[in-house]
This record gives C-alpha cells, sequence and structure tokens, in this order.
C-alpha cells in the first residue's frame, strides 16, 4: 500500500461511522485530498488533537482504492485563538469555507496554501473581517475571477460618482450605459476603493487600513453575493453571526 506525506491544512472535518472522521486538506504539494482519520473521536486517540478544524501539519496518509487513511499527524500549529473569539472563528470558518468550494481535488496551488496559512496566522492580530475580505479578493485574483473594481466590466470605460452600480453576473462594476442590461447592487465609491487597496496592499500590512462600520457590512455583503454567484452555492459562514451584525451600520 502506497504512503505519501502531506504538508496541509484541516478544511473540513466530518463524522465517519462511530469514530472517525473525513478530512478534507488542503496541501501544499498535492492540493485539496480527502481522508479518513480513524478512532479519532475516542477521547483517548493520539491523534484528536492533530485533526482538529484548521490545524496545520504534517500527514502521513495511506492510499486506499476508495478513501485514503491518515496514518499519522504531527501537528505543527492549531491556531488555538480561534476557538475562544467568535468573530475570528467566523472569519476562518469563511476561509477554510471559501478555499474548499472554490477547488477541485489533486489541483496543487502552492501559492493559494501559503495566502490560506498566512491568512490564518493574521487572524490572531488583525481585524477577522478585514483579513477575511482580502483573502476573497487575493484567493479570486489568483484564480482569474477578480471583479473588475471602478472600470465598466461590459465595456471597459472608467467609472466615476459617489456610488457605484455593482454586478455579480457582470463581473463588477458598470457604467449608465451597460447597467441597464444587468442586476446588481450600488455600492459606494469609498468601498470599491477600499478593496482595490486590500488587493494591492502587502497583506501583512493591511491592519494599517481603516474601515467605518457602514463599509465593512457593504464590502462584505458585495464580495458574499459576488462568491455566492461565481460558485454557484450558498457561503454558510458568511451568512452566520458576526457577518450580520445588526450594529454595522
Amino acid at each position: 500500500m502506497a504512503v505519501y506525506h502531506a504538508d496541509a491544512l484541516v478544511i473540513r472535518s466530518r463524522e465517519f461511522g462511530e469514530s472517525d472522521r473525513v478530512l478534507t486538506l488542503f496541501s501544499r504539494e498535492m492540493g485539496k485530498l480527502q481522508a479518513v482519520a480513524k478512532g479519532v473521536r475516542k477521547p483517548k486517540s493520539r491523534q484528536r488533537a492533530g485533526v482538529q478544524l484548521f490545524t496545520y501539519g504534517d500527514f502521513l496518509i495511506h492510499k486506499g482504492k476508495s478513501l485514503d487513511t491518515v496514518s499519522q499527524c504531527s501537528p505543527k500549529e492549531s491556531f488555538g485563538f480561534l476557538w475562544n473569539d467568535l468573530d475570528r472563528s467566523f472569519a476562518a470558518t469563511g476561509i477554510a469555507e471559501l478555499l474548499d468550494i472554490s477547488t477541485e481535488k489533486g489541483q496543487p496551488n502552492p501559492e493559494l496554501f501559503a495566502l490560506t496559512l498566512t491568512c490564518l496566522f493574521l487572524l490572531e492580530q488583525f481585524d477577522p473581517f478585514l483579513v477575511l475580505c482580502a483573502y476573497a479578493l487575493r484567493l479570486m485574483t489568483l484564480m482569474g475571477y477578480r471583479p473588475l473594481l471602478g472600470e465598466c466590466a461590459e465595456c471597459g470605460a472608467k467609472v466615476n460618482g459617489d456610488r457605484l452600480f455593482f454586478s455579480s453576473d457582470a463581473g463588477g462594476t458598470l457604467c449608465g450605459n451597460c447597467r441597464e442590461n444587468y442586476g446588481g447592487r450600488w455600492i459606494r465609491a469609498g468601498s470599491i476603493a477600499f478593496m482595490r487597496q486590500l488587493i494591492q496592499a502587502d497583506i501583512t500590512k493591511i491592519d494599517r487600513l481603516r474601515w467605518s462600520a457602514w463599509m465593512q457590512q457593504e464590502i462584505l455583503e458585495t464580495l458574499r453575493l459576488f462568491l455566492e454567484y461565481k460558485f454557484e452555492r450558498p457561503l454558510k459562514a458568511w451568512r452566520m453571526g458576526s457577518l450580520n451584525r445588526d450594529d454595522l451600520g
């Protein structure tokens, strides 16, 4: 039976059988893969700590006919702070969910792996929703899905004004002549400019950027709608709890 190593993040975990879990891993070398971790739901399991959601570790995996099996896991980082902060937990879940739905099994993407790992580390000190938005925009950039922000997605003309029309199906902002053919929503020009900053800035320095409560709400909602349209699936974590707080005005 073939054995291989995976330097990977646990991005999804579901119960399997009486005491097992099926893990979705995103690895540096192989991209997304699945493997069953046997017996890890038992209190005395030695692998229990190494297969928790968001864990980054070195996995020794046996190749199986239908499903691979985790033989060993040596955790490198567990991101324990995520479990003590609801906002950071929601943001990390949003990152993992987006990574899962946007990638196919067995397609390596070392740059996306590095971006994901970096953003999980940044969640400890940075505004978690700032990190989540930056991650989403950069993931879309890496995959060639980045929306046009400030130019018309239909004709390429510069779009001006205090409020701009953003269309998910068109792929970005639209000018007055082109928006009649598309559905969408109005978004403040300041929010569009801020999204451009999130793409262009050094990811490790985005904490220097400042956004208001209304800008946070507007950008999160615009990105959620765009991503759900692009991947044709609801983003459950983006719809939960703190992402829809009533105090965001």
